[in-house]
């Protein structure tokens, strides 16, 4: 088997790089043939991804969400079938290992591997960027604004400290949202959360009852509010019980458009991004993308894993 990984030393757990070497001793136990990249800046992942796409048989990554982000869409570039990719979450959130349950340590990648199994998940397709976890607009973009700044704490902290300077100045935008049913949501919203998965941030389950392989994305739209009234539902969405708020509308669709006539921050799995005024039509690319994971029964999967190497 042809193996190459993509590594990001930046993104390590407590800001420790990850030994690579270790990785190597066990993918050499069963006859994997290695190859090694590492990200130096933002946006190596897409180009290496993409060069390591047409050379390997799997494609692994070890890295966060925004490395992953980049990963795939790398991965995906013109590819009507990419090959397997298998993750290594070595984040601060790591949101999508966390649904499809990947391994950890060089003894599970190596486990992984031997034994071909994963799942067939939906990709969210932005236009410009694919999505595999979850996109935030508006207040959540806002968020996830601050927190590219910060640097002397890492994890979830960094993202409680990003949403407390948040709090301190945060804006309501205008959206019109038309999902492919012709279900239309107009007005002033505080944010839209995008899902393909359930958790977003580490710890806010958003939209959770996410699945990553029904052909679906699940929308959590919050209407205008103050700070004390967020300071109330925030903590619900810990759990997911904020979907039972009257300020919160769930939708759950193939395709999704989104009109607004002003500017707004976004982030696309963790990654910002200002978006422009005008049309945003986000697809949904059922089960376009191979991900090896640990065997076993997986209850925040639709399907049962499968073996796809």
């Amino acid at each position: 088997m042809r193996f190459a990984l993509i590594v990001n030393p930046a993104s390590g757990r407590a800001g420790a790089a990850p030994d690579v070497s270790a990785f190597d001793r066990a993918l050499s136990s069963i006859g994997v043939d290695l190859t090694v990249a590492r990200t130096e800046a933002r946006g190596d992942a897409i180009r290496i991804a993409a060069e390591l796409a047409i050379q390997a048989d799997v494609l692994g990554v070890i890295g966060g969400d925004g490395t992953v982000h980049e990963t795939v869409n790398g991965l995906m570039q013109g590819a009507a079938s990419p090959i397997p990719l298998v993750i290594v979450p070595y984040g601060a959130g790591n949101d999508l290992a966390h649904v499809i349950d990947c391994p950890k340590t060089p003894e599970e990648l190596a486990a992984v591997l031997d034994s071909g199994v994963g799942a067939k998940i939906d990709v969210l397709d932005f236009g410009e960027r694919l999505c595999v976890n979850s996109a935030g607009l508006g207040f959540e973009g806002q968020v996830n604004r601050f927190s590219q700044s910060i640097t002397s704490v890492r994890g979830h902290v960094r993202y409680m400290v990003a949403l407390a300077k948040a709090l301190a100045r945060f804006s309501f935008f205008h959206f019109k949202l038309t999902t492919a049913e012709g279900v239309t949501v107009e007005g002033d919203k505080l944010l839209i959360s995008i899902g393909n998965g359930i958790r977003t941030g580490g710890a806010f389950y958003l939209t959770p009852d996410a699945w990553p392989d029904d052909g679906l994305l699940d929308a959590c739209i919050v209407e205008p509010m103050g700070r004390v009234r967020m300071l109330r539902l925030l903590p619900k969405s810990f759990k997911g019980n904020h979907v039972a708020s009257p300020d919160v509308t769930m939708l759950r669709t193939e395709s999704l458009i989104i009109d607004s006539d002003t500017p707004y921050p976004m982030h696309i799995d963790g990654e910002f991004i200002e978006s422009p005024a005008g049309r945003r039509t986000v697809t949904t690319r059922r089960h376009a993308l191979r991900v090896l994971c640990k065997p076993g029964d997986n209850e925040l999967l639709r399907n049962p894993l499968e073996k796809i190497l």
